[in-house]
């Protein structure tokens, strides 16, 4: 009869399923963006290239920029920085002669691999300033992974979780978090079929976490799309993200250790 090996058992408990997403990270520090930030950068590991994209023609309306986070809300504020420099979205607009000119601000990524699979985790950290209200109703910043997102709109006092549409500004869920210019860091945990978790820290603060059932709609989690709509005029504006990971759950990988010390010590 064949015996199961430790080592064996802790790689069996340790494989995701096949569609599961492949561990990644990138930050806004790595050398592909040092030229700035284009579709089709593709930097870190783990991820599928960029694809950015701006409803206006007009490059002052909305675009993408590699910079510190600290010059956007009150300047100087708090940032989410590795060596200076983070992902920006900018977007406002403008009435003129032919109506009004949009800006709406996108960056989207897949994840190689699949959807986020229970028991992992997707982490990213968020850094917004003000946020204005236009003709076209609130400008508002997030990042939505299809069946959900994470946002703030001009108007409101804390974040908000929606069901994944980055047009949505009232959301499925008031998280209790106020407004901060000094960023956020976030891990999204997929703990069930239709379960997360999600942890929201504010650089200096402390955490608020929140456990929710995931829409039954939108797609899957196999791709982050972050955003800015319309927010505003001037880098007090501008949004930030920086430092995306997906990882196994901590707790899940202290689990599968103690599985393996277990099937050790049934061994000695």
């Amino acid at each position: 009869m064949n015996k199961v090996t430790p080592a064996a058992l802790l790689t069996l408990a340790l494989a995701l399923p096949a569609s599961a997403a492949l561990p990644a990270f990138d930050s806004a520090a790595d050398a592909a963006y040092n030229n700035g930030w284009q579709s089709g950068d593709n930097g870190g590991s783990g991820f599928g290239p960029w694809t950015l994209t701006n409803v206006s023609s007009t490059g002052d309306r909305n675009g993408h920029i590699i910079q510190t986070s600290s010059g956007n809300g009150a300047s100087p504020s708090g940032h989410i920085d590795t060596a200076s420099r983070a992902f920006g979205l900018y977007a406002n607009q403008s009435s003129g002669p032919n109506g009004l000119d949009i800006g709406f601000a996108t960056a989207a990524r897949n994840f190689t691999g699949g959807e986020i699979a229970i028991g992992q985790s997707l982490l990213i950290s968020m850094d917004n300033g003000f946020i204005g209200s236009w003709q076209l109703g609130p400008g508002s910043v997030g990042f939505s992974i299809n069946r959900l997102s994470f946002f703030f709109a001009a108007g409101d006092t804390n974040y908000r979780v929606g069901y994944g549409d980055p047009n949505n500004t009232s959301g499925i869920l008031d998280t209790g978090v106020p407004f901060t210019d000094d960023g956020l860091d976030l891990v999204f945990t997929r703990t069930g079929t239709d379960a997360y978790r999600l942890d929201i820290t504010p650089v200096g603060g402390s955490t608020t976490t929140i456990n929710g059932s995931l829409p039954q709609t939108g797609g899957s989690l196999d791709s982050i799309l972050l955003y800015n709509r319309t927010a505003g005029p001037g880098a007090s504006n501008d949004v930030f993200f920086n430092r995306l990971a997906i990882v196994p759950e901590p707790a899940t990988l202290s689990a599968l250790a103690g599985l393996a010390l277990i099937a050790l010590r049934r061994r000695a």
